[in-house]
């Protein structure tokens, strides 16, 4: 919880100087949500974890009354498995350029439904005893959402790869693959 309320400070905190200059073609975005559904995939071995946390903020461009361009980084605080014989923990932090596309209506102002599309690299953290050594991979995400006035609500799919040795310095492959369900804040 401390990571949490560490991450969400930063956040805000670093947030203040992009808000003195925004523009009404621009938004910055900060949220967080749950993740209801993840799991962990290694070699053909599925294990599910814990239901986790997930923080973050992006910033986007509005190309035109359509399209938006943007990037973003998100934090996914630690979680357990369900099955617990692994021990330890996992946290990803995927950091992402983003394309957004919303609805062209007009006299909807900042209420239209969206989607948008991820790709970036997602640093692998862990705290378990079965890991020697990791490394982040590619990530990806795709999301569906609603913006209603400066509520942003957003269902999302991502997945981060990532390797990892065991201690017996064997190297293994996998990806992280998670549904979310986050809240945000939209300054314009």
């Amino acid at each position: 919880m401390k990571k949490f309320l560490a991450v969400l400070a930063l956040i805000c905190l670093s947030s203040t100087a992009v808000f003195a200059a925004m523009d009404t073609d621009q938004e910055f975005i900060v949220k967080a949500g749950i993740q209801p559904q993840s799991s962990m995939s290694v070699n053909g071995k599925t294990e599910d974890a814990n239901i986790g946390i997930t923080a973050g903020f992006e910033y986007f461009k509005y190309l035109n009354n359509i399209v938006a361009v943007g990037a973003g980084a998100s934090y996914d605080l630690p979680r357990k498995f369900k099955s617990n014989t692994s021990g330890g923990s996992v946290s990803f932090l995927p950091m992402s350029v983003a394309i957004k596309a919303r609805t062209p209506l007009h006299g909807l102002e900042n209420n239209y439904p969206f989607i948008v599309g991820r790709l970036g690299f997602s640093a692998f953290m862990n705290n378990a005893n079965w890991i020697k050594s990791s490394s982040g991979g590619l990530y990806y995400s795709i999301g569906v959402g609603v913006s209603i006035s400066n509520l942003v609500i957003e269902a999302a799919y991502g997945a981060s790869k990532f390797s990892y040795n065991d201690p017996s310095e064997q190297s293994f492959d996998g990806t992280y693959s998670t549904i979310s369900l986050t809240a945000g804040f939209k300054f314009e």
